[in-house]
Formats: C-alpha cells, sequence, structure tokens
C-alpha cells in the first residue's frame, strides 16, 4: 500500500487530463519530479504515513533585500530615487504599501521594450452573464490590455463564452492575445475554472507546460493551475529570454484564514507544499528557476502562514487591500525574491474606478476584485 501511494505521489495519475480553449490545459502535474534525492524520499514515506508533504527547499538560499513598489505606468518615483528619500531595503514584508495604478486606460496602452507585467485578477463569476454586457466586457478587455500576462480566476461555465468573448474585444482594441484554460475545479456542483491571456506579440506559453496540480489526496477544494511562458525577445550571447511559471491558485474561504486556524488543513499550510513541488518538478526537468505563486488566496500577509515562510518569499502588495471596496486583502504575487531577480521592484493594485473612469457600483460590475500586478524585467537574471 505504501508503495503504491509513493508511486502515484511520484508519478501522478493521469486519467483525468483534459483539454480546454483556444489553447488549453488539463495535462498533469506529478506532485514530485522523477529526480528523487535521498531526502526526497525520507519525504515521500513521510508523506504516504501522514498524508503531508513537507519537502526541502531546492536551493541553498541566501538573503535578499526586500523590494521596493512602484506603479510602473506613472513611473512616480525610481529605484534610485527611492533609495535618496532613505529607503533602506529592510522593511519587514507587507509593511510598504505599494502605489496604485490609477493611469486612465483608453484601448491599448503603450507598453516598453525593457519590462513585463504579469497580473492576477479573479474576475467574479466570470461567465455566459457577464459575457453579455458589452461594457463590462470593453472595460475587462482595457484592464487586459494593460498587462502582458494575465492569470484569471472564477471562470464559470462553458469557458468559450467569456474567454473567446475577452479576446474578441481585446483585439478590437488592437491587441494580439491569446489564452489558455483549465478543466473545472471544485468538489462540489458549483465548479470553476482557471485561465491565462496573454499578449502573443511580447510572451509565448511554453508548449505543453500548462497543466492542474494533482490533488489526489484531496486538501485543496481547488486544484492549482500552472503554465510556463518565455518572454519574446531576442536573446544575446550574454543574455536569454525572461522564461517564468506561474502557480494560479484560488483557496476555498473557508479553508484559510481564522476559520480553519493555522491547521495542516489550511490550505495556505498546502500551497507550501505545491510550491515546492511544482519547483522540484520544473527545475529538475526544465532547468526553470523562477516562480511566481498567485491568484485570489482570501488572506492578508498574517495568514499566509507555511508559504509566507518559505525562505525569502515575498508578498508584492503585502496587505494593500484587493478588493474593489478597498476593504480587504485577498490576492497576492508572491516570489523567491532570492531566484526571480528579474522583478524591477514595481508592483501594485489596479484601481478599476480610477484607471476605468467609472463609479464604485459600476466596478463592482467589472469584479469585487481588482487586479494586482507586478513588473519584471524581459531578459534571465542569474539567482544569488
Amino acid at each position: 500500500m505504501v508503495i503504491k501511494l509513493l508511486w502515484k505521489l511520484i508519478w501522478g495519475d493521469k486519467s483525468n487530463s483534459r483539454r480546454r480553449s483556444r489553447r488549453s490545459s488539463g495535462s498533469l502535474l506529478r506532485w514530485f519530479t522523477p529526480g528523487i534525492s535521498v531526502t526526497g524520499v525520507i519525504a515521500l514515506v513521510i508523506a504516504a504515513l501522514t498524508g503531508q508533504v513537507n519537502l526541502p527547499s531546492l536551493d541553498s538560499l541566501r538573503g535578499s533585500e526586500e523590494p521596493v513598489y512602484e506603479d510602473p505606468l506613472a513611473a512616480s518615483l525610481t529605484p534610485e530615487q527611492m533609495a535618496s528619500r532613505g529607503y533602506s531595503g529592510k522593511a519587514p514584508i507587507g509593511q510598504i504599501a505599494p502605489v496604485s495604478l490609477v493611469t486612465p486606460v483608453s484601448g491599448r496602452e503603450q507598453k516598453n521594450d525593457t519590462s513585463i507585467r504579469i497580473a492576477t485578477f479573479n474576475i467574479q463569476v466570470f461567465g455566459k452573464s457577464k459575457s453579455e454586457k458589452p461594457d463590462v466586457m470593453r472595460q475587462l478587455a482595457q484592464v487586459c490590455l494593460l498587462f502582458d500576462v494575465v492569470a484569471i480566476q472564477e471562470i464559470k461555465g462553458d469557458p468559450a463564452l467569456p474567454m473567446n468573448g475577452l479576446l474578441d474585444e481585446i483585439a478590437s482594441l488592437g491587441g494580439r492575445y491569446d489564452a489558455t484554460v483549465s478543466a473545472p475545479q471544485g468538489r462540489t456542483s458549483q465548479t470553476e475554472r482557471y485561465g491565462y491571456v496573454w499578449d502573443t506579440d511580447r510572451i509565448d506559453l511554453i508548449p505543453e507546460s500548462d497543466y492542474l496540480v494533482n490533488d489526489d489526496l484531496d486538501r485543496m477544494h481547488r486544484a492549482p493551475m500552472v503554465a510556463s511562458f518565455q518572454t519574446r525577445v531576442t536573446p544575446t550571447a550574454t543574455r536569454k529570454p525572461f522564461r517564468f511559471t506561474l502557480l494560479n491558485a484560488h483557496t476555498d474561504p473557508d479553508e484559510v484564514g481564522s476559520r480553519i486556524g493555522d491547521t495542516p488543513a489550511n490550505e495556505m499550510n498546502v500551497l507550501d507544499d505545491v510550491f515546492h513541488s511544482v519547483r522540484m518538478y520544473e527545475y529538475q526537468n526544465t532547468g526553470e528557476e523562477d516562480f511566481i505563486l498567485m491568484g485570489d488566496l482570501n488572506v492578508d500577509t498574517q495568514w499566509l502562514l507555511e508559504t509566507g515562510r518559505i525562505p525569502n518569499v515575498t508578498s508584492l502588495v503585502g496587505d494593500k487591500p484587493t478588493n474593489t471596496l478597498q476593504t480587504k486583502t485577498y490576492d497576492h504575487i508572491l516570489i523567491d525574491a532570492a531566484t526571480t531577480r528579474e522583478f524591477t521592484g514595481r508592483a501594485g493594485v489596479l484601481d478599476l474606478k480610477a484607471a476605468l473612469r467609472i463609479t464604485e457600483e459600476q466596478a463592482l460590475k467589472v469584479s469585487d476584485h481588482m487586479p494586482v500586478w507586478a513588473e519584471f524585467g524581459v531578459y534571465e537574471i542569474p539567482p544569488r
């Protein structure tokens, strides 16, 4: 029985693979990489006996300075200006509030050649009903055009309706974007899907890199979706395009935070295992070092728990409010600051009301969440 469970943990189960949308996902994540060290075997035995997975970090990681936060479009302060104003880079995570992006959007926004912007956006109940509202779909397209890759949560029903509608609306504004959507996730009849949209002029999806975490132990209400991307820039003898893996997650609000406490069942004490496992698998199979965990986690930094305790992992927006009413922090982008040095120090939350020049009532029709974004350089930077 133990051997059977170990085999399942290592290789996963290929029986539930499904592919969706214009580009698709559903191929399978192995929770563990095929190349397993002695430490990994010990971890697997413990997992088989206890049902808990706690992998050690891949690398011997050293400390790093906390990032400086800045609005990438308004560009009100450069990192050098921040330093001149006395920023030491030593403030605890979450104490430096990112500046909200407030630049009004109209059509396709101009992007620069040296950086990309990656965002996460819970588009509340993104299904047939919302796709039939032209004003809302136009506003969603305007938002997506600000970013090069957007991780989406809460796609409902037939994904072709909202996702193809969004891509068509983006195209009408001059953008060329593509999308990938997961198989439905959830324990109840109210399932939802994850998705990614990206600017095909600036970003490539790595072929066959999009998949769902194989959660045979049913430790999460919705298993996260993974996908790898690469910037479309010309490599040189000394510079390679920035390649990165995104982990798109939407936790169950009843299974995080104070409602369930700091227990093994808390999904924030599961996501750290997912982060370690995906990193191990991708690193040993592709050499990938840059992992970005993002999504609607339904917690502030206090309740990131084990996920927030991964060495060098930082929430790039800290406790900045991310709901449209600007009263709660739910959404995050987390990176390992020691390895993902491509982060430019600019991150924030898109204020839908200010950016779209709409009322709070209109903004709530777009979503009850605001997009969270971060900026990264277009070329690889070796880890420290």
